[in-house]
């Protein structure tokens, strides 16, 4: 074995995998890209949660995906999210001509302005000098993070980039599309309109067998893991390949320090706390996706399960919503079942809406977004923000029965009666508010209030005093006129 002190943590976070030889998985999702490009379908769409490595699948596209006379280029939208459209379409033609190798002098690139004064440029004089170096290759365009765009910056709706999208790639008949989406459910639903039968799959967790090779191939010559500690991190982590890696960082830098050479599932459980400090970024973009009604939901629902573990709750495992029936005059009970049934849908709580799926998730949140907090949160909004966060929660699309999918996205119920969204607000009551206090709070009033309680006591004991000696004085004063009189007679 090659000894841990002279080894660099070989888990990796906070880039995509770009190396074959560690990116464990995604067969299926391979394969399925690999069949419709065979096809000839001209647009291909991928969508998962953001972190559960769309982008490493997209590096590796161009390596382990075998089809004949093809070309792949990748474009990362989110570099370019504050862009217009024009600079957009000049980046993305200068990626084009970087990673196809081509000498610049050989292809006029369009410019910005260029662009801007013909807008058909792109399509009708650049592409074409691309094709004729390319000859009878095909070029296939990786495009990332599409829904980072944004209708802010991006110059036109984003549904008007999207129908220029399919003009252009139908125009071109040796040009396909691989489109990477995800983190705006509104958006996906925008392209489906556009590309109507566009073939789709889902990027989610891994299986377990993906997991325990992404565990132990980047540590094998140096590192073993019992099979419970294999288990203790695809528990905490159930699948997902950050949140895995993550683990296995910490697991690797803490077995380093200590020159352990064996992983126990003691070892694992040592490692959570600081997982969670190290995923605390990717821990972020989680929470950011969820509104705040789902944001009471999910805490409401962790709570519940450390409630249930610590007192044997059974009752409260399987309804984790008992927690959230002394808030019914903000929430309702109908609601609170359709944003646990959304929750489950996108992948956050379990299929029965009564746990966490990602039990690393879970313990982040006992610790950084305590109920008390999220409750209060909800509190803030009035009537038309929760109404606007009602009728915009998980716009996922429904797709068309004669869609090619290797997963179907189903549409939330929310999405399925849009007519009901104003008989449903009804959950919206009267706000009576209410404040809630942390722990910190709670003390910080009772120690001001005990403080007050002492300053009026010292108040009262001086004026007690005060008028005792004041007592005392006037009373030695009338008696001093009688003390002279007598020793004068005397």
């Amino acid at each position: 074995m090659i000894p841990l002190q002279s080894q660099r943590n070989p888990y990796i976070i906070g880039r995509p995998i770009t190396e074959p030889e560690i990116f464990f998985g995604r067969h299926e999702q391979l394969a399925f890209i690999e069949e419709n490009l065979r096809q000839g379908e001209k647009v291909i769409l991928l969508h998962g949660q953001r972190r559960i490595g769309k982008s490493s699948l997209l590096q590796n596209i161009p390596k382990l995906v075998k089809v004949d006379k093809s070309a792949f280029v990748s474009f990362d939208l989110e570099y370019y999210s504050q862009e217009n459209l024009e600079n957009l379409l000049e980046n993305l033609a200068e990626t084009i001509v970087e990673q196809l190798k081509i000498s610049p002098d050989k292809v006029a690139i369009p410019k910005a302005k260029d662009i801007q004064e013909e807008k058909d440029i792109f399509c009708t004089n650049f592409l074409p000098q691309i094709q004729e170096h390319l000859k009878d290759t095909n070029l296939v365009l990786l495009l990332d993070e599409f829904d980072a765009l944004s209708n802010n910056h991006i110059g036109v709706e984003l549904e008007s980039l999207f129908k220029q999208l399919k003009n252009i790639v139908y125009k071109n008949k040796r040009l396909f599309v691989i489109i990477f989406a995800g983190r705006k459910p509104a958006d996906i639903s925008n392209l489906l309109k556009i590309f109507p039968k566009v073939p789709i799959a889902e990027v989610g967790l891994l299986d377990n067998e993906s997991i325990k090779q992404l565990i132990i191939q980047p540590v094998a010559d140096s590192l073993k893991y019992q099979p419970k500690a294999i288990e203790a991190i695809t528990d905490l982590s159930a699948g997902h390949p950050y949140f895995t890696q993550i683990l296995c960082f910490a697991i690797f830098s803490r077995a380093r320090e200590l020159e352990k050479w064996e992983v126990s599932e003691e070892d694992v459980e040592m490692i959570v706390d600081r997982a969670v400090e190290l995923a605390e970024a990717g821990f972020a973009w989680y929470w950011e996706a969820l509104s705040v009604p789902e944001k009471v939901v999910f805490s409401a629902v962790a709570e519940a399960q450390k409630i249930a573990i610590e007192k044997k709750d059974q009752e409260l495992e399987k309804n984790p919503l008992m927690l959230l029936k002394s808030h019914d005059d903000v929430l309702s009970r109908d609601l609170l079942k359709k944003l646990t049934k959304e929750l489950a849908s996108k992948g956050f709580l379990n299929e029965q809406a009564s746990k966490v799926k990602i039990e690393l998730v879970r313990r982040w949140l006992i610790q950084r977004h305590p109920l008390w907090h999220e409750i209060r949160e909800l509190e803030k909004l009035d009537k038309q923000e929760i109404k606007y966060t009602y009728e915009t929660l998980n716009q996922i699309p429904q797709t068309s029965q004669n869609q090619k999918q290797s997963t179907l996205i189903q549409s939330g119920a929310l999405n399925q009666h849009p007519q009901k969204s104003e008989q449903d607000l009804s959950f919206v009551k009267a706000s009576k508010r209410k404040f809630y206090l942390n722990k910190t709070e709670i003390w910080l009033v009772a120690f001001t209030i005990l403080l007050g309680a002492a300053a009026i006591a010292s108040f009262v004991i001086m004026y007690y005093y005060a008028e005792r000696n004041n007592g005392y004085f006037e009373k030695k004063q009338s008696l001093m006129p009688t003390a002279i009189s007598t020793i004068s007679q005397v």
